[in-house]
């Protein structure tokens, strides 16, 4: 929708990723910090991903004003990228109780480098599976959170 040369629908856009923002803020707060945090606790990435949503949404409403992000009017939308990155995210949350988080994570990047235009599925699935790791043993072992091993359960 566009009115008066101004395209609602992103104005939109940058205004719900605001108001998010502040919503993610308003839950932030609310959580409580136990005295034996100095600096780094619970808060610190909610604050950034609140702050960068905010920050964001402000910089897309403006671009989107002044009419920067408005596609052409004759280009056509395809909703096959949407539909493979939106099952890639509900396989990725079936399937990790039972393959883990390494392996269920692996499969969603594939599927989101496909979702955007890639076709070079064992680079994907290679690069996928060192970010997934990283991301496991960083979470596991770096802030002792515990995800699923799923088939890499007896390697710890």
């Amino acid at each position: 929708m566009n009115t008066g040369g101004r395209p609602l629908g992103e104005l939109f856009l940058g205004f719900a990723l605001v108001l998010l923002g502040i919503l993610i803020l308003a839950g932030t707060l609310s959580i409580t910090v136990a005295p034996a945090y100095s600096r780094v606790g619970p808060r610190v990435f909610p604050f950034v991903v609140a702050a960068g949503m905010i920050v964001l949404g402000i910089l897309y409403a403006i671009e989107s004003w002044k009419g920067a992000q408005t596609p052409a009017a004759d280009h056509a939308v395809s909703l096959w990228p949407i539909m493979i990155i939106s099952g890639g995210i509900i396989l990725d949350a079936l399937l990790m109780p039972s393959l883990g988080f390494i392996l269920s994570s692996t499969i969603l990047f594939v599927l989101v480098a496909v979702g955007f235009g890639s076709r070079r599925y064992l680079r994907d699935g290679l690069v996928g599976l060192a970010l997934s790791a990283v991301a496991y043993v960083t979470f596991v072992y770096g802030l002792g959170l515990k995800l699923p091993a799923g088939a890499f359960a007896g390697w710890s």
